[in-house]
Formats: structure tokens, C-alpha cells, sequence
């Protein structure tokens, strides 16, 4: 089999919306064309002396606010007041200077591309202003090597829509400190990924003279010349203090700032929730599989949640009897409780609480009984442990077996994550979880005719790195490793992990159960990851949004294609607790991170919908199918002359973007400071600190201080930071006094030195630009993205007036951008009047076993009971309106409506491109009310009745073009809300969609 390479989507409206919402923030900024020259030169984005003009970042940054809530784009955005900047000092040690930099935040949902998204930002950012450094900074070696991966699959793609555009990728190394050169100075768009840690500190190389770079010049001094664009890779994790100080030392022109779960928004842009994924079907819907759903495993539940202090106490998880009905309950204990008292279950009979001791670092804390049993964290449950284990890895076999089944015809590979914390109980030569999921594994790949073959060893792996190459058993390693060997370990480990990740989707390769810990928590992800099981400790740190990221991503078959079949895309987690604790928990961790959550995940039982096939085999199903599943055939009469004259009827009403002056002088306040030794003795020194600044200020103190005096502790100076008295002493016949900061004093030498201070912009009167540009071929590019002829764009654009002509000259950018934009809205209307459909009667569009299966799954969407005439037990609803037409208006019909269903995703009504497909809502047959006539019906509910008011322009299109597909096959079509009276019938006469 040829080798997978993953495809992407260069047209999801999702992510064009958040690339578009980070480069229109700098509309009205000129394109800067950079000089090639041989040698050192450092290639800036911008020089030095000048920025972008906060006011007008303001203004865009609120125009994008207001356009995305107004076209839907994304979730709901606060519009800003003012703009947020970042303003504080440098690294000490690496100078002195105050940094003003605007960062500006994107939020998406994880698995929706965000790594995808600010790549192809990047190639924007420099097609359109000719932007061409940028840093990516990362919190670990997991996402460092991450970002390495989708670089290496993505640059094919993008090479495609950017016409070669050559992209330079650095992998910022400390040991290898002359690529900072090769950065700093490449002419072309240059991306340089670094982790958080390799910066963060002065001690690291990066702020170190290297003989491997020319001239004086420090690795960091050559980035700080590039004026760079920085990209926070989930900057929750890189929010210290010290990081925000090694980021400003940077002295990037703007922060960019990508995430799923911010602590911070600085300057939303673009926000894409939880919700919104789920309800747009970005993502997999999930389903539950709870401890207690996993069979009778007669054993008593005993575990360890947490220890408390004032007073001291401990939380446990155990079965209790309340009414005669056994639950799992939470019981909180102290020394001297009986448990069989607080649960009333045999089981916990004798077990009298002893000791709750509290560990120290490193140390368990735990509880001990008087009969000598201890429960510690480290205790998944007392006396069941390879009971639990076995039941929930058994299911996960099962579930992946019958999951690969079913995806099997499909191309896709389904592969099962396991999450354990002690990776002892894998590693082992006897480990537990290995042991168990052998046994299971040879007990049920029988069931599946690609597993027979295959030893247990052969299709599990487990990504673990061993701290040496002789060691007997290897450890777990986290991705916050606190010291250079645990990083070393953690990088050896992903490597491995995201070199093979097209490997592992193949079904040339056997593995398809990954063994991982708490380092694959961020990072990674694989596309086909369908199970989840959670072996892990009660207690651990990763939490359930962190678990479930590793398979929300849309699922890949084998020539790399994503699959949009939302029944495929479901996600199975086997969860070590009850189905009602695991979604609890999931539900409020999304609102302790500030989102909305999404539906809760059923369980999997629950999420089953079931097909009623006396419906489906009936007489009047397979009719009113077999009219809907004709092929249908569009040609579109496009009238030149009538869309040529409405474009630009269109456009000489247009405003086109006038450029402003937005690069501004850096406005800085430049301090002179002067430390001179007036006098000295052994212990103490009088010294002078004198200052005066650009503002007019000054200032001159003379104070005595001894060895470890601070100076800038004593004088509240931030600017003398470093001034720490290290000796006082003689050398020869002169007094020296010397300073952490290396700098030395006498009596004839003092020190001299300046500091910056950005200031914050005045509000200033911006004039229109009368500055012209050069002007790129805006024919061919409106051409191709329209596919209409040059020759029509060509006309299109004569016609205009010369008034609207000639602002092209002074900004071609945001010229061609309103100038396209009109010409696709006058196309699809023009389409959408003009499009005529054909019956193909030869051929037939679905198989209806297919769209129709005896089971679906809608693991997270909220399913209702059908009733009598549902072609399914329970039917999905999507809105209010949905739900109360069901039951008010098809439900209340029973003795007329014949049958309904909705109808699936993947059926579609194919449409132009550039309209997009159709997918209606409800099919239905009805009696009509004397009972003479069979009515077959599609209708489209709304909130409201009038088209122009719909969210979206293209629902309008859409519905234009279904009314004219649905008439051509003789089916009754209509737009109805559920306060419709009479919905079965046509629409009557007077406006177009009258009740």
C-alpha cells in the first residue's frame, strides 16, 4: 500500500474566518518589500524606529468584533473599549529598556486546526504586508515537536495555494546557536519554533556570545533586529512573570496568542467554543462508558479522593445503601469513623478509620484501617484492581473490534488509547495492564478476521522513554519535566511518537492500541483515535478535556482524506469511574475554564437510536425514496451582460478601504542614568545615582551603602535592576565598588548607561494616504476565485467610475478584497436565479441502507422520542424550533402523517461550489385531509419566514435553489416555523412563504 499522506481542506469557513480576523488587524498597513543582499544583514519586519499604530489596530481590531458577530463568524465576541497592550520590562540582565507589544488572542476549540491555522496566517501575514519573521513559542517538547510535524505535512499543501512561496523552517536549538544567523538574515519568510524554557532565563545559551555567530552581537540581540512576530502556542502554560519578561526581550512587533482553554483573552479576535464546534460537527461527539455499565464485578469500591487539613480529614469513594438502592457516594471520614456505619454495606464491615496521615513531597498520603488495610492514592480500588482493569480493557477491545468492523469498508483504521499513570503496570515483565490486555486480547481478536492473525505484542505499543539505554524498566516521564534529564527524556520520547503518526494510520501497520501517561496530555493527537480508556489514578492531574483532545479530531481513511460523516466520527471513552461522576466532572471543567459546555456525552446505550423497518420496508417509504434519491443534473444560464451590470451597480455604491498613515515614530522616553563612587571605605561607599529623561525629568541622590546593598531595591528604580553590591575593596590605591551585573566604579569611572520606556500613543489626526502602490494582476486572482473569464472581470472593472477605479493605486489589497467580495455575492444570487435542474432517471444518488442503518449513534446531540410515525424510535433535534415542531406540528398529526424522518447530514443536495450543498431537514408523508391524497413533503423549519432576515446570505441561496430541485422531482417544499398552521400545505398566495 502506497504510504498515507494527510489532506487538508485549504476551504473551511471556520478557519478562513480566524485566519482573516488575525491579517485584517493590520488593513491599511503598507506591504514592505524587503531588500535582498548577501552577508549578515538582519531582515526586519519592521525598522527599529517605527510601529504600527495602535489607534488603527483599535479600529480594525473592533470592525473584525462587530463583522464576525454580525456575520456569525465564530462565537460571540465582546467588542473591545480600548486596546490591550503588553507593557513591561525586559530580562534582567539583558538590559534595562520598557517594551510596549499589543497581543492580540484566537480561541479554537482543540481538534479544530488551530496549529493549521496560524501556519496559514503566516503565509497571509506575508502575502499581504510582506511580514517575514516569526517566532513560535511552545510550553513543552511535546508540542515543539508538534509543530515540527504539521510544518513537514502542511508545506506541500501550502506550497499549492501560495504558488511556491519558499518558507524557511529553523528548529531553534541552544546547542546549535548559529541558526539564529540563517533566521535573522534570510530574505524569504523565515519560522523559527522555540520551547518556553530554551529563552527564559539569561543562563540559557540564547542570550550567550557564540563564536558561531558573527560580530558582537549576543543570539538574542539578532532576533530582538527581526522586529519579530510572536506565536504563543497555548500561552496559559507560558504566563509567568519571568516568560512575559522573555517574550517582551524578544521585542516582537505583536503577540499572537492560539488556544483552546486561555487563562487571559488580551484583544479576542476570534473565538470558536466548545458548543460551536460540536453544533458546526468540527469535532467527534463523544460517548460514556461508566465503571458501573462495565458488569457485576462483585467487588467492593474503595478509593482515595482527597485529604484535607483543619481538621484532618479524608474523602472517600464507596458504594452506598440508601432505600435499598446502591450508588457510588462520596463519604467524607476522620479518624475513628466506621465505614460500615456510613454505608451500610457488608463489605465495609470492621473497616474503622485508624489514621489519615498526610505525606510529604514524594510521599502518598493515605488512610489506614484497624485491620491494617492502607488506601492511598495509589490504590485504584482495594481488592479489585485487575478486575476493574480487565473489564474496561475488555471493552475497549470489544468496542475497537466492532468499530473497525464497521469503518473497515470505509478505509479507515480505528485506534484505541489507553491513559495509565504507573507505567510499572505496563513496562514490567509481568506488568498488570500489559498481562490483562494480552489475556483479553487473545480471548477476542478471534472476532475479527485482521486481528486473528496478529500476537497481542504485535499490535499494542506503549510510548514511554527510558531515562538510560540499560535500563532494566522504563519510567514515565511528564512533559513539565523539571530538570534537563527528564526534558532529554521527554524529547527522545516524542520523536518517536510523531515521526510514525501517518504510520500508525495505515493498516500496514499492526498497531492499533496506544499505551501512553500523563506526557501525551498536550501535543498530540491522532485523527483516528475512537476509544479512549482511562486506566489512569482517580487523582491524576490530566484533566478530562485534556484526555478527550487526543481523539476529537475528525477521523482520516487511507489516502489521507478526512471523513465528514458525523455517524463515523464518534468517540468512546471507557471511563475508571460511574458515567455520572466522568460527565459531571467533564461538564464543570469547561465552565471553570469559561465556556459554555457543549451537550453532556450519553451513554453509549443511551446515544443508540433505532430504525423502524415496518416504515422502512413499507410501500410509501420506498415511493417517496425513490424519488429523493434521483440524481439530479444543474446547468446555470449565467446572463453576461445582466451579472456584469449588477456587479458594478453593485460596486460604484461600494466603499473601498482608504489607506491611512498608520506607522508611526516609536514613541519612547530615553533615561540617562549616571552611577559615580564619590568616596569609600572598607565596608561602606557614598555613591551618586543621577538621572534625566526626554520628558524632562531628573534626579540626583548621593546615599551610602554597604557590600549587598540593593539599588534597586532601595531606590524603587526597576531600571536598576542588577545594581546589587557585590564588594567594596581596594585595588592598588583606588576604591572599586563592583555589582552582580559585572559593572565596576571608582572614583575617576563611572558608569554611564540609557533605557527606553515605550510610551503609549497620543490620539493623533491620521490623513489619507496619497502614497500609490504597485498593483498586482487583480483580473486573474478575482478570476480564479470566481471562475468566471478574465474577460468578464475585465469588463466588470471598466465600467466602474474612475473615482472607484483609481483607489486601487492607493491600497490594492484592501481593494481587491471589497472589489471580490460584491463580485461572489452578485454570482451566487445571479446562480441561484438562473440554475435549472434535470432528472437523471438512469442513476440514483444513496443506498438507503447506508443513509438510513438499522442503528445511528448521536453520542452528543439530544434525542426525543419519535413517536408512532418516526422512521426512527428517537429523532435529533437541534433547536427549539425543531423540537416543538415535532411535537406540536407532526406528532399532534398522527392521524394523517404516514411517516418522517430527518433527513441525515451526509445527505445532500449537490449545489455550485460557491453556493455550497444542500442538506434539508425533514422528509415526511402525509394523508392528505380527506384522505385521497399521499403528500410527499420536505420542509424546512426556521424561526422565522422572511429570507432576508435569515443569519447567513447563502441560506437564502440555498433554499431559492432547493425550491427549483424539489418542484423538478414533484415534491412539495416549503419553509415553515412551528407556529405554521396548515405546514402540509403549498404555499399560498401573496409573499412567498405564506402560512
Amino acid at each position: 500500500m502506497a504510504k498515507l499522506h494527510l489532506q487538508f481542506d485549504p476551504n473551511q469557513r471556520y478557519q478562513l474566518d480566524a485566519i482573516s480576523s488575525i491579517v485584517e488587524l493590520f488593513q491599511g498597513t503598507p506591504r514592505r518589500e524587503g531588500e535582498f543582499v548577501l552577508g549578515d544583514e538582519i531582515q526586519p519586519n519592521f525598522p527599529e524606529e517605527e510601529n504600527i499604530d495602535e489607534f488603527l489596530l483599535l479600529d480594525n481590531l473592533q470592525a473584525i468584533q462587530q463583522l464576525n458577530n454580525g456575520e456569525n463568524k465564530g462565537s460571540e465576541l465582546n467588542v473591545s473599549e480600548s486596546l490591550n497592550v503588553d507593557d513591561g520590562l525586559v530580562l534582567e540582565g539583558t538590559g534595562n529598556d520598557s517594551i510596549r507589544v499589543p497581543h492580540f488572542t484566537i480561541e479554537m476549540e482543540t481538534g479544530t486546526g488551530k496549529t493549521y491555522v496560524y501556519f496559514r496566517t503566516i503565509y497571509e501575514l506575508f502575502q499581504k504586508y510582506g511580514f517575514t519573521k516569526f517566532i513560535i513559542v511552545v510550553p513543552s517538547i511535546a508540542i515543539y515537536q508538534g509543530v515540527i510535524k504539521t510544518f513537514e505535512i502542511t508545506k506541500s499543501h501550502f506550497s499549492t495555494i501560495y504558488s511556491n512561496i519558499p518558507v524557511a523552517f529553523v528548529e531553534y536549538d541552544g546547542n546549535q546557536i548559529g541558526r539564529i544567523r540563517d533566521f535573522a538574515t534570510n530574505y524569504f519568510p523565515t519560522i523559527m519554533v522555540m520551547t518556553r524554557d530554551a529563552f527564559n532565563k539569561t543562563s540559557n545559551n540564547f542570550y550567550k556570545s557564540s563564536e558561531k555567530l558573527p560580530g558582537e552581537l549576543k543570539p538574542y540581540q539578532w532576533v530582538q533586529g527581526t522586529r519579530p512576530i510572536v506565536i504563543l502556542d497555548e500561552p496559559q502554560n507560558i504566563n509567568t512573570e519571568k516568560a512575559n519578561e522573555a517574550i517582551r526581550t524578544l521585542k516582537p512587533l505583536f503577540v499572537l496568542r492560539y488556544s483552546a482553554t486561555h487563562r487571559v483573552t488580551p484583544n479576542l479576535s476570534y473565538r470558536l467554543t466548545p458548543v460551536d464546534a460540536f453544533r458546526q460537527k468540527l469535532v467527534k461527539q463523544i460517548e460514556v462508558i461508566g465503571i458501573s455499565q462495565l458488569g457485576d464485578l462483585n467487588v467492593p469500591l474503595l478509593r482515595l479522593i482527597s485529604v484535607s487539613r483543619n481538621p484532618i480529614a479524608a474523602k472517600l469513594k464507596v458504594y452506598s445503601l440508601r432505600d435499598g438502592q446502591t450508588s457510588e457516594q462520596e463519604v467524607t471520614v476522620k479518624q475513628g469513623d466506621d465505614l460500615f456505619k456510613k454505608t451500610h454495606r457488608e463489605e465495609y464491615h470492621g473497616l474503622i478509620v485508624n489514621e489519615i496521615k498526610i505525606g510529604k513531597e514524594g510521599e502518598d498520603d493515605y488512610v489506614e484501617f484497624a485491620n491494617g488495610l492502607k488506601v492511598s492514592f495509589s490504590d485504584e480500588v482495594v481488592g479489585s484492581k485487575a478486575d476493574v482493569f480487565r473489564a474496561q480493557i475488555e471493552k475497549t477491545i470489544e468496542t475497537h473490534i466492532i468499530r473497525q468492523a464497521e469503518l473497515l469498508p470505509l478505509g479507515i483504521k480505528v485506534i484505541s488509547l489507553f491513559f495509565i499513570d504507573r507505567v510499572a503496570n505496563y513496562t514490567a515483565q509481568d506488568g498488570l495492564i500489559k498481562r490483562l490486555f494480552d489475556e483479553s486480547f487473545n480471548k477476542l481478536k478471534g472476532k475479527l478476521t485482521a486481528f486473528a492473525k496478529f500476537e497481542p505484542h504485535e499490535v499494542r505499543k506503549g510510548y514511554f522513554a527510558k531515562p538510560k539505554p540499560d535500563s532494566k524498566d522504563e519510567e514515565a516521564v511528564d512533559t513539565d519535566g523539571s530538570n534537563q534529564k527528564q526534558r532529554e527524556m521527554e524529547k527522545a520520547a516524542f520523536e518517536l511518537i510523531m515521526r510514525n503518526k501517518e504510520q500508525l494510520l495505515s493498516f500496514d501497520e499492526p498497531v492499533s492500541f496506544v499505551f501512553a501517561h500523563s506526557a501525551l496530555k498536550e501535543g498530540w493527537d491522532n485523527p483516528n483515535v475512537f476509544q479512549i480508556c482511562t486506566l489512569n489514578q482517580t487523582n491524576s492531574s490530566m484533566k478530562k478535556r485534556q484526555e478527550i483532545g487526543r481523539g476529537l479530531r475528525l477521523c482520516v481513511d487511507q489516502t489521507g482524506a478526512r471523513c465528514p460523516d458525523y455517524d463515523v466520527n464518534v468517540l468512546t471513552v471507557v471511563a475508571n469511574e460511574s458515567y455520572e461522576s466522568y460527565v459531571s466532572n467533564l461538564q464543570r471543567e469547561y465552565t471553570e475554564d469559561g465556556d459554555e459546555a457543549p451537550a453532556a456525552p450519553k451513554k453509549a446505550e443511551d446515544a443508540i437510536s433505532k430504525r423502524n423497518n415496518k416504515i422502512f420496508t413499507s410501500k410509501e417509504f420506498r415511493e417517496f425514496w425513490q424519488k429523493l434519491n434521483q440524481q439530479m443534473n444543474y446547468t446555470i444560464a449565467i446572463d453576461t451582460d445582466c451579472l456584469i451590470s449588477e456587479c458594478v451597480k453593485r460596486l460604484d455604491k461600494t466603499n473601498f478601504p482608504e489607506p491611512v498613515i498608520v506607522v508611526s515614530r516609536g514613541n519612547f522616553i530615553i533615561k540617562e542614568y549616571s552611577i559615580k563612587l564619590l568616596e569609600a571605605t572598607d565596608l561602606k561607599a557614598k555613591i551618586q545615582i543621577t538621572f534625566k529623561d526626554t520628558a524632562g525629568n531628573n534626579s540626583k541622590q548621593e546615599l551610602f551603602f554597604q557590600k549587598d546593598s540593593d539599588l534597586y531595591k532601595i531606590l524603587r528604580d526597576d531600571n536598576l535592576r542588577g545594581f546589587k553590591i557585590m564588594n567594596i575593596g581596594k585595588v592598588g590605591s583606588e576604591y572599586r565598588v563592583k555589582f552582580t551585573n559585572e559593572v565596576e566604579i571608582t572614583t575617576t569611572q563611572p558608569h554611564h548607561f540609557k533605557t527606553e520606556r515605550a510610551k503609549a500613543s497620543e490620539p493623533a489626526k491620521r490623513e489619507t494616504s496619497e502614497h500609490t502602490y504597485p498593483v498586482f494582476d487583480v483580473v486573474n486572482r478575482v478570476a480564479s476565485e470566481t471562475n468566471l473569464t478574465r474577460q468578464t472581470i475585465a469588463t466588470i472593472f471598466s465600467r466602474l467610475s474612475e473615482g472607484q477605479k483609481s483607489k486601487i493605486f492607493k491600497n490594492p489589497e484592501g481593494w481587491c478584497g471589497v472589489f471580490l467580495a460584491q463580485i461572489k455575492g452578485a454570482l451566487c444570487d445571479h446562480i441561484a436565479e438562473n440554475i435549472i435542474f434535470n432528472v437523471d432517471p438512469s442513476a440514483a444518488n444513496y443506498d438507503a441502507d447506508d443513509l438510513f442503518p438499522e442503528t445511528r449513534r448521536s453520542p452528543q446531540r439530544e434525542l426525543v422520542p419519535a413517536g408512532k410515525r418516526g422512521l426512527y424510535d428517537k429523532v435529533q433535534i437541534d433547536s427549539d424550533v425543531e423540537r416543538y415542531f415535532v411535537k406540536n406540528s407532526v406528532q399532534e398529526d398522527e392521524e394523517h402523517v404516514i411517516l418522517y424522518f430527518k433527513f441525515p447530514p451526509k445527505f445532500k443536495i449537490l449545489l455550485p461550489k460557491i453556493i455550497g450543498n444542500y442538506n434539508p431537514d425533514w422528509g415526511i408523508v402525509r394523508k392528505s385531509d380527506d384522505g385521497n391524497l399521499t403528500l410527499q413533503l420536505v420542509r424546512e423549519t426556521k424561526g422565522g419566514l422572511k429570507l432576508e432576515e435569515l443569519q447567513f446570505p447563502q441560506e437564502k441561496r440555498k433554499i431559492n435553489c432547493a425550491m427549483k430541485h424539489f418542484k423538478e422531482l414533484g415534491i412539495g417544499y416549503r419553509v415553515v416555523t412551528h407556529q405554521t398552521p396548515s405546514w402540509w400545505l403549498e404555499e399560498g398566495k401573496g409573499t412567498i412563504f405564506s402560512p
